[in-house]
């Protein structure tokens, strides 16, 4: 059970953060995909790609306090999880920004390497969470277990079929 519930974590988390991050740094649909588009706020502003993924992973955090119903006496274990995600998410977000900046000047090797450094800091990241989301299920109800084992389920297997098209 401990390792499903590693791997599950580790599925899940993988697939929203990666996902997100491929949302955000899309290339437009049509026109020259090296040509960054930012998002405009609704005052006409440009909105930084920090900022739509902070605005996502806050979501993503709101989201899954209330489906797993998190009590006040659960508060701090959600505490720690949640800043850790939070902390990740900035985390990536620099990494990914870091390589779409230097891109366009890299060799297919540099771009290789360069996918593998932010793979292996996004499994780096990932690995944070997991004690910090143990120590939070192991205080939920069994309810709350189903409930979480579920939504992450339900996380992995939408990923795959992204994945599948």
């Amino acid at each position: 059970m401990r390792t499903s519930l590693r791997q599950t974590v580790i599925a899940t988390t993988a697939i929203i953060g990666l996902s997100a991050f491929a949302a955000v740094a899309a290339p437009p649909a049509s026109g020259d995909p090296t040509v960054v588009h930012p998002s405009v706020t609704t005052n006409g502003q440009p909105t930084s790609t920090a900022h739509m993924m902070e605005g996502k992973i806050e979501q993503r955090i709101a989201d899954l306090h209330a489906k797993l119903q998190i009590s006040p006496a659960q508060q701090p274990q959600w505490d720690q999880f949640s800043q850790l995600m939070r902390d990740n998410a900035r985390s990536m977000d620099q990494s990914f920004q870091h390589r779409v900046q230097t891109m366009p000047s890299m060799t297919a090797t540099e771009n290789m390497q360069s996918y593998a450094d932010v793979s292996m800091a996004h499994a780096q990241d990932v690995e944070k969470l997991v004690p910090a989301f143990q120590a939070l299920y192991g205080t939920m109800s069994d309810s709350q277990k189903r409930m979480a084992d579920q939504v992450f389920r339900d996380d992995a297997n939408h990923g795959d079929q992204a994945r599948r098209g």
